[in-house]
C-alpha cells in the first residue's frame, strides 16, 4: 500500500511540474520543434506546380458579406464575399502522435498547389491568407475577395424593379476529370455574416452545378452559378423620384383651372415643363432610358413634357381667344400733340368658349394622367 501510495504521489509530482511554468515552457519548445521537423519534411520534397492525385476532390462555395453597390449605367453588381475551397493533397499526412499532437498547420498559398478556380468577374480586391492543412490530408482556403460581377439588368418597372444576376466560377485549365468540382452541400451559398444594403433588398442566394463542353476542346468542364436576386428598396426613391413627378404632373392639370385671361398661366407652365425636362434628364443620368428595358417612369415623363406643351399652346390660344382686341382711336386736345391709344375689352362670348376648351382639356388629360399614373404607381 505504502509502495502504491508513494508512485501516486510521485505521478502527481511530474504532472504538476510538466503543467507549471517551466513544464508548460518546455511542452510549448518541443511543439515548436515539432512543427518546424514537420513542416520540413513536408515541404522539402513537395512541389507546388504539380497536381496531387487524380481526380482532386474540390467543394466550392461562397459567403455572401455585403452588396456593395449596383451601377445601373454600367450593369456592374459590386459584392464583398468570403470563398470556402478544401480540396485533398495525399503529400500532406501525417500522424500526429509523431509530432506532439499536431494536427494542422498554416502555410502560405504561395506553397501549396492549389485549384484555379476564377470567378467569371472582375476582381477588385483579394486578400492573400494562409491555407489551413489537416493530417489527414484535408485543406481548407478561405479567401475574402470583392467582385464587380456583370448583370444584365432590366428597368422597365423602376424604382420597383428586381434584378437577377449570376456569378459563375469554374476551373480554368482543368476538366471534370482531373477536378471534381462539387458543391458544398453544407451551404454553397450562405448568408451568415451578410451585412444588408439600405438601397437592395436581397431575395434570394443560390447555387447550381452546370457540365459544359466548349468548342475548342473535347473534355467536360463542371462550373458552379451563384443567382443573386436583388429587390430595390422603394422607400428612398418614393421621395426622392416618384412624389416629384406625379407632383410636377399634377400641377399642369391645374394650370387648366387658372382664368384664361392671366397671363401668368402661361410662365406657370413653362416653369413646369423646365422641372419635367430636368426630372428626365436626372433619370437618364441614373439609369437607361432607351432600348426595350426602358423604365416605364420616362415614358410617364414624356407624356407629361408633352402635357406641358400643349398646355402651354393652349394658354396661348385661350389667352387670344379671351382677350378680344379692338382699337379706338381717341383725340386729346391737351397739350400740342395728339395721343391713339388702344383700349382692350374683354368678349364675353370668346371667354366663354376659352373657359369651355380649359374645362374640356382637363377632364380628357386628367383621365389620361391618372391611367399613367396607374401603371407607374401599380407595376
Amino acid at each position: 500500500m505504502a509502495f502504491q501510495g508513494g508512485i501516486v504521489v510521485l505521478v502527481g509530482l511530474c504532472l504538476l511540474y510538466l503543467t507549471g511554468p517551466g513544464g508548460q515552457a518546455d511542452l510549448q519548445d518541443q511543439q515548436h520543434g515539432g512543427l518546424h521537423r514537420l513542416l520540413t519534411e513536408l515541404l522539402s520534397h513537395y512541389e507546388s506546380l504539380i497536381i496531387p492525385r487524380t481526380p482532386v476532390n474540390v467543394t466550392y462555395g461562397i459567403d455572401l458579406i455585403s452588396v456593395d453597390g449596383v451601377d445601373e449605367k454600367e450593369g456592374i453588381l459590386r459584392i464583398s464575399t468570403i470563398t470556402r475551397i478544401m480540396w485533398f493533397d495525399h503529400r500532406f499526412q501525417w500522424n500526429p502522435s509523431e509530432y506532439y499532437g499536431i494536427k494542422v498547420v498554416n502555410l502560405p498559398a504561395s506553397q501549396v498547389w492549389h485549384p484555379d478556380l476564377r470567378p467569371h468577374a472582375q476582381i477588385l480586391e483579394e486578400e492573400e491568407v494562409n491555407l489551413l492543412v489537416y493530417y489527414d490530408g484535408t485543406i481548407y482556403h478561405y479567401p475574402p475577395i470583392r467582385l464587380a460581377v456583370p448583370c444584365e439588368m432590366h428597368f422597365a418597372y423602376y424604382p420597383f424593379d428586381t434584378q437577377a444576376c449570376s456569378l459563375k466560377v469554374e476551373s480554368w485549365s482543368y476538366d471534370s476529370a482531373m477536378i471534381n468540382f462539387t458543391m458544398d452541400y453544407s451551404g454553397t451559398a450562405r448568408l451568415l455574416d451578410y451585412r444588408p444594403n439600405q438601397q437592395w433588398k436581397l431575395l434570394s442566394f443560390t447555387a447550381d452545378r452546370n457540365e459544359l463542353r466548349y468548342v475548342c476542346c473535347e473534355e467536360t468542364f463542371a462550373s458552379l452559378t451563384f443567382n443573386i436576386m436583388l429587390q430595390r428598396q422603394v422607400r428612398e426613391y418614393t421621395i426622392r423620384v416618384l412624389a416629384p413627378s406625379v407632383v410636377t404632373s399634377l400641377l399642369i392639370l391645374l394650370c387648366f383651372l387658372i382664368p384664361p385671361h392671366c397671363g401668368e398661366r402661361i410662365l406657370f407652365v413653362s416653369i413646369l415643363l423646365l422641372c419635367i425636362l430636368l426630372q428626365l434628364v436626372h433619370l437618364n443620368l441614373t439609369v437607361p432610358i432607351r432600348g426595350p428595358d426602358a423604365p416605364y417612369l420616362a415614358d410617364f415623363l414624356c407624356f407629361s413634357v408633352f402635357l406641358a406643351f400643349f398646355a402651354v399652346v393652349e394658354s396661348v390660344l385661350s389667352l387670344n381667344l379671351s382677350r378680344g382686341v379692338r382699337g379706338s382711336s381717341s383725340n386729346n386736345s391737351r397739350g400740342d400733340g395728339e395721343e391713339f391709344g388702344m383700349q382692350t375689352k374683354t368678349n364675353t362670348g370668346m371667354t366663354r368658349i376659352a373657359r369651355f376648351i380649359d374645362v374640356g382639356c382637363f377632364m380628357v388629360f386628367t383621365f389620361i394622367f391618372a391611367v399613367a399614373g396607374g401603371v407607374i404607381l401599380n407595376p
